[in-house]
């Protein structure tokens, strides 16, 4: 009897393994960044009726199995590894220090030539202000926004140099007349993510303590920020990527000459992170809404929410404490002034969610679990926006706060 071709393709997926890899780094609290490699694997899975009557292979549906493994582990300069981000324009990577007492670091790293198998190289380290929260790319790469979360500052960082080099450009800080209803959270500003407008015109530092939105133009040749007028957010809601349980949506117009923004709140604009009809938990003050990106094509805001526990599951699927924190997803409605339309609440894997980076695809997401010291992988459905279930994960020594697909492996 011949082999249909459906057959000989069957046979030759069966024998493919590791078709393809992918790389993730995460930064935790152990001082280190672990260098992580997702594989997967063909199989075929068939149903009852695999074989037509004629005896021919009828159709099979290749599926994927996936593995999640530490290939590399190495300690930094950081006392406290925070946050990592890569430029797109170079393929550095930089590492922000979390650490709150005496100084911090800064450190720039070439990503590995062994395809992000081996360690980074470090090209330069600079010392800085201590309790680093984020940092963001400006002028097509040419510069770095810091921004440090207790020292309530923002620091710029001239990066063209070819040999990674890091040169100061500006600093700067912030205070408060008063405290801010939000109690201790909001007894100085604390600056706690800088990235820029859409146009890539403005740098933005989200000021959870100030209740406030800094906006800076951006000269592109000298580097150099100009402050413009400031987003009063409501007070209270403390913005960070997001915090509270709480998202805002403004509509925002260009001033000529870049003059600045003006953001105005759309009508019925606020939403609740978490899905609806289930109420904030008692956090005892702390945040929930944790990290806030959109999906590739724009049409999904996707939130990871930290303490609401959502999810009830056994220890060994969600350790130690057996419950899961959730991941939500919104539709972005753009002819309706991009109101956010619930539509799915998932588990990200365990307690205390606090980073997650999707892959360039946006079919992956790899979640961060702070207390469970793992990395979780969930699959994602592009054209549905839902997230379908967890295909990988895998133990990281300390408590999770950075991570970051490379995406110069995956594309």
């Amino acid at each position: 009897m011949n082999l249909s071709l459906t057959a000989i393709l069957l046979q030759i997926l069966l024998l493919c393994n590791n078709v393809q890899g992918k790389y993730i780094y995460v930064a935790s609290y152990s001082g280190n960044i672990s260098v992580l490699s997702l594989t997967y694997d063909y199989f075929a899975s068939t149903g009852s009726s695999a074989y037509a009557e004629d005896g021919y292979f009828a159709g099979f549906a290749p599926q994927k199995k996936y593995n999640l493994s530490v290939v590399d582990t190495f300690k930094t300069p950081a006392t406290y590894p925070a946050w990592l981000t890569l430029n797109k324009h170079n393929n550095l990577l930089y590492l922000v220090d979390g650490v709150t007492t005496g100084n911090g670091t800064l450190t720039a790293y070439r990503t590995s030539s062994k395809n992000g198998t081996g360690p980074p190289i470090q090209l330069d380290c600079v010392e800085c202000l201590l309790d680093g929260a984020s940092a963001g790319f400006y002028a097509n790469g040419k510069a770095l926004a810091v921004v440090h979360y207790t020292r309530s500052a923002l620091q710029t960082y001239d990066i063209t140099a070819a040999n990674g080099t890091m040169k100061p450009l500006q600093t700067f800080t912030y205070t408060m007349s008063k405290e801010g209803p939000a109690g201790a959270r909001q007894a100085a500003p604390h600056v706690h993510e800088a990235r820029t407008d859409p146009l890539e015109q403005y740098v933005l530092a989200i000021d959870l303590g100030a209740d406030k939105v800094r906006v800076y133009t951006i000269d592109d040749h000298t580097l150099l920020l100009e402050e413009r007028a400031a987003l009063n957010a409501t007070p209270g809601s403390g913005p960070r990527h997001g915090v509270g349980c709480g998202i805002t949506a403004y509509r925002v117009k260009y001033l000529p000459n870049r003059g600045g923004l003006q953001f105005t709140e759309l009508p019925n604009g606020t939403y609740s992170s978490l899905e609806p009809g289930v109420s904030k938990p008692d956090t005892g003050g702390k945040g929930i809404t944790a990290e806030l990106r959109l999906s590739p094509d724009g049409d999904f805001l996707i939130v990871s929410n930290r303490r609401d526990a959502r999810f009830n599951g056994t220890t060994a699927q969600y350790p130690p404490s057996g419950t899961s924190d959730s991941i939500s997803t919104f539709r972005i409605r753009q002819h309706l002034g991009g109101k956010l339309d619930f539509v799915q609440a998932a588990p990200a894997g365990g307690s205390l969610a606090r980073a997650y980076d999707l892959n360039s695809a946006g079919n992956l997401a790899a979640v961060g679990i702070q207390m469970g010291s793992r990395v979780t992988i969930l699959e994602r459905d592009l054209g549905s926006g839902l997230f379908k279930e967890q295909v990988a994960e895998v133990e990281v020594e300390g408590e999770i706060w950075g991570v970051l697909w490379d995406y110069k492996a995956n594309d």
